[in-house]
């Protein structure tokens, strides 16, 4: 076994790791399709879709620019990557939520939350509209899985109710894992700008994983970095998970004129206080790739993020749950991300 494993490349002894980890039973995706898929978005289109507003005990589309306050100049994100592979799925999902709940309430801030949630399933959409707190304060940008490039997972983002979204659309990436940005475009007040209303641009994003040849990371980054820097919008931020593991990686900022959020507030790359994955995966993987920042926040423009912070660390299952996870092969906590939470400041 040792010899073996000695003439396996790093990403084979990877996929052999994992296949001694139940997943979760997810719809397969036709071979056809996938390579359908992957060509169709090449021109990388905006694609424009709905927002969603609980309304009358069921989610409808909302009209958008349209909100229950008027344009604030700044607002809390929550970026997270809830993994969509790992057996017990709805019962991490659930726990996720009530942890996301309780955050926003022990939060001393007052400002709206924005949420981008990454590794959806249609299961947990289901559990997200189902959640009193979000029907009650946020809109939507998915209720189902038909704006995915996947029927199996995608991205979503929840919008505070305060703030006014001119527009949501998604840009589908040249991608062998289904992955595109989903960007909405906010009412923001700017006390720089003459007409104090002006327009920030946010894109939730999933960079494609593992090592791809050619890579795919750098052209998607590209792309996302375009829309940011339009000038009809006053700032553009981008966040998600960008599984950042190969040294091109760590220069996408520098290379697409972006600012890296945990770079800006003295952050040192290789330092255990900037890790986000690593920490809540199997040991031998773990012990293989060791810790890496995956997760980051990329801005532009006339804004500042700051009170820069992790969060998901060491969020679990409820305990009773723990014995029937570790049978299926899976860890207990929520998901192998941290996440990450900062307040973005127009200017």
């Amino acid at each position: 076994m040792g010899g073996a494993n000695k003439l396996m490349s790093p990403m084979e002894r990877f996929l052999s790791l994992l296949s001694g980890v139940k997943f979760r039973k997810l719809r397969p995706i036709p071979a056809q399709s996938f390579s359908k898929l992957s060509g169709r978005e090449a021109n990388y289109t905006p694609r424009p879709q709905s927002l969603y507003q609980y309304l009358d005990t069921i989610w409808q589309t909302t009209d958008l620019n349209t909100a229950t306050s008027s344009p604030a100049s700044s607002f809390r994100l929550i970026t997270w990557n809830i993994d969509f592979q790992a057996q017990g799925g709805s019962l991490r999902m659930a726990a996720a939520l009530r942890y996301l709940e309780q955050l926003t309430k022990e939060a001393s801030s007052p400002l709206p939350l924005v949420l981008f949630l990454q590794e959806m399933t249609p299961e947990d959409l289901e559990l997200i509209k189902a959640a009193p707190w979000v029907q009650a304060q946020y809109n939507l940008t998915d209720v189902d899985a038909s704006s995915w490039q996947s029927e199996s997972y995608g991205t979503t983002t929840l919008i505070d109710r305060r703030l006014p979204a001119k527009s949501v659309y998604r840009v589908y990436y040249k991608t062998n894992m289904q992955r595109d940005g989903l960007f909405v475009d906010l009412a923001m007040d700017s006390s720089n700008n003459e007409s104090k209303e002006t327009t920030l641009r946010l894109c939730n994003t999933h960079l494609e994983s593992l090592v791809a040849d050619p890579p795919l990371r750098p052209a998607q980054m590209e792309i996302v970095a375009k829309h940011l820097h339009d000038p009809t919008v006053h700032g553009g931020l981008v966040a998600g998970d960008f599984n950042a593991i190969e040294p091109f990686d760590r220069t996408f900022h520098i290379d697409n004129d972006l600012k890296d959020a945990y770079l800006e507030l003295g952050g040192q790359e290789d330092s255990e206080e900037g890790y986000t994955w690593g920490q809540q995966v199997h040991t031998d993987l773990r012990e293989l790739f060791g810790c890496c920042r995956m997760d980051k926040i990329f801005y532009c423009g006339s804004m500042r993020v700051e009170n820069l912070q992790r969060i998901g660390v060491g969020v679990k299952v409820e305990e009773s749950k723990w014995a029937k996870m570790r049978s299926w092969g899976a860890l207990e906590y929520v998901t192998d991300h941290y996440g990450l939470m900062a307040d973005v400041i127009v200017e």
